[in-house]
């Protein structure tokens, strides 16, 4: 097994561990690909809860070149899970103005 890809199962490992609910292997296989959702409020895996009380959310997703960590760098995407504009409408105050 190669340095990058021992490297690229411990940052798995970790990942995992840090974003126990969030973090997901998309791809075992290399190039490996994972992918981390974010939303506004942790809800401890509560879906209901979450879709509730997150009116936002994104998958923060990286796809790990095979020279990945030692010359190359991931890349990124983003997937929009949930952009609620009425949610945004209804806090934007009358204050703020863009020219």
């Amino acid at each position: 097994m190669s340095h990058n890809i021992e490297e690229q199962e411990m940052e798995a490992e970790a990942l995992s561990a840090i974003f126990p609910d969030a973090f997901e292997v998309r791809q075992s296989s290399q190039p490996f690909v994972w992918s981390i959702k974010l939303v506004p409020v942790d809800t401890d895996g509560d879906a209901k809860r979450c879709e509730k009380e997150n009116h936002v959310g994104v998958h923060l997703v990286a796809t790990l070149p095979k020279d990945y960590p030692e010359s190359a760098t991931p890349e990124f995407d983003i997937e929009v899970l949930k952009a609620s504009l009425l949610y945004n409408l209804s806090n934007f105050s009358d204050s703020q103005h863009f020219s």
